[in-house]
């Protein structure tokens, strides 16, 4: 097995593992909701702009996948060209935020920019999860008072978006 294929399903295991395992240890959050992928999506994305944000932009990730496995010689263990059925994130700034996080220290920008995905996996139609990483962690206080806020606030869009 090629190392491109070692990782790539690698990766997919590690996406696929349930959100009630210790997802923050992970570094990210997953939220569950059973639907249409696109409707869930769009959710998402009122979720997003009701708090007065600007999507910059949305990645098309199950795509770009799709479009590259065989040109990467990558393809899931079943021979699929993507574990996704669709997966796609959205990149947004809470300025405000931001603002705060690197006033406290120049390091913040490790954390931008922020992205919000949700994603359906071929295995398991209907299923759709929303999530996002958790910030990088530091030893400033005030930096990890402002993760805090960035935490809720990320947690309060998807869940927003999958209604819980």
């Amino acid at each position: 097995m090629s190392i491109l294929r070692l990782a790539a399903a690698a990766l997919a295991g590690l996406l696929l593992i349930s959100p009630a395992m210790a997802a923050d240890d992970l570094g990210y959050r997953v939220h569950v909701k059973t639907g249409k992928f696109e409707d869930v999506r769009d959710d998402l994305k009122d979720a997003i702009v009701d708090k007065g944000f600007v999507i910059d932009y949305v990645g098309h990730f199950n795509a770009m996948l799709e479009r590259t496995a065989e040109e990467t010689g990558s393809v899931t263990a079943l021979g699929a060209k993507s574990p996704y059925k669709n997966a796609e994130y959205m990149q947004f700034c809470p300025s405000k935020l931001t603002h705060e996080a690197v006033s406290a220290t120049p390091f913040a920008i490790a954390n931008c920019p922020i992205a919000i995905f949700v994603y359906e996996v071929a295995a398991e139609p209907g299923k759709i999860q929303v999530g996002y990483r958790l910030p990088v962690a530091t030893p400033s206080k005030v930096m990890r008072q402002v993760n805090e806020k960035l935490v809720a606030l990320l947690d309060e869009i998807a869940k927003k978006a999958t209604k819980k």
